[in-house]
């Protein structure tokens, strides 16, 4: 079976735009993405953010590529103002950062607060999150699992799922929320020799892979027997096209459901970055 997450999407957009008229009427409040530089993966992920924030009724605004926001002091100044400035409801800052800001990742990501943190880049939503206080995670991860969710595929007692790739926006998040589910998580970094990465997804009843490998998940990795379920987060790119992590065409008559290429999880990590400013609110009232 094949698990639309672009399907899923529309059908969350709805209900946010639904959302948004009846919390946010007077039409004052905002989101803000602070984007510093010109990336072309991000180029096409900000737009993305933008144009959804739009269509479900949410003034959605792109800040950061002003030359005066190639100083440290500027971008901290600006994250102070939104943390402030009551009308904004939450915002953004797009990673990767340039590279003379990223040593500044930690202190600039650090100095978001909570209740305006849509995207989950502060550890106090992570600790709320690891006791149950709130269901908050990042939006990658929570897309992995709304699909799943969606799909009648969230029961994971005694389940054996290889989670590839340990960022804190997909990887490790992933891997704690199928822990709560009692699953056996295998989590595996680039340092995973190939043989035993091939061995521990041969083993498992899920193969969720959250790298930028171009095609790194192929049929030597999975069983033929269409019992396991695939799902494929990240993209790179090759000769200028996006090129996913699962060789899609190679796998795809092997495997019980499989997240397409594209129209999976991607489309789903926008729609859940919006869905992230109502838990956040009802989350932080508790």
């Amino acid at each position: 079976m094949i698990l639309n997450g672009k399907e899923l999407a529309e059908r969350i957009k709805l209900d946010l735009a639904k959302k948004v008229q009846k919390v946010f009427p007077d039409k004052k409040n905002y989101v803000w993405i602070i984007y510093l530089w010109d990336n072309k993966s991000s180029a096409t992920y900000v737009r993305m953010k933008k144009k959804f924030g739009e269509e479900i009724w949410l003034k959605t605004e792109i800040f950061g590529q002003e030359k005066e926001y190639d100083k440290l002091e500027n971008v901290i100044d600006l994250i102070h103002q939104l943390n402030d400035d009551k009308n904004c409801l939450g915002f953004i800052i797009q990673l990767p950062l340039p590279d003379h800001l990223q040593k500044h990742k930690a202190q600039l990501l650090s100095l978001v607060a909570p209740d305006k943190d849509i995207d989950w880049l502060w550890w106090v939503l992570t600790w709320l999150s690891s006791i149950w206080l709130i269901d908050f995670i990042p939006a990658t991860a929570r897309a992995v699992v709304t699909l799943l969710k969606e799909y009648k595929l969230y029961d994971l007692k005694w389940k054996i799922v290889t989670v590839i790739w340990q960022s804190n926006i997909s990887g490790k998040p992933l891997v704690d929320e199928f822990i709560k589910q009692q699953a056996t998580v295998y989590s595996c970094n680039e340092f995973t020799p190939t043989e035993e990465l091939k061995s521990l997804c041969k083993k498992s009843d899920y193969i969720v892979s959250c790298t930028w490998a171009i095609h790194l998940i192929n049929r030597d990795f999975v069983r033929d027997d269409k019992s396991q379920i695939l799902v494929d987060v990240w993209y790179g790119y090759k000769d200028w096209k996006a090129v996913w992590d699962i060789d899609f065409e190679s796998v795809k008559d092997l495997v019980k459901d499989i997240t397409p290429v594209p129209g999976g999880v991607w489309p789903l990590t926008v729609a859940s970055i919006f869905s992230n400013l109502f838990t956040i609110e009802e989350g932080l009232k508790k």
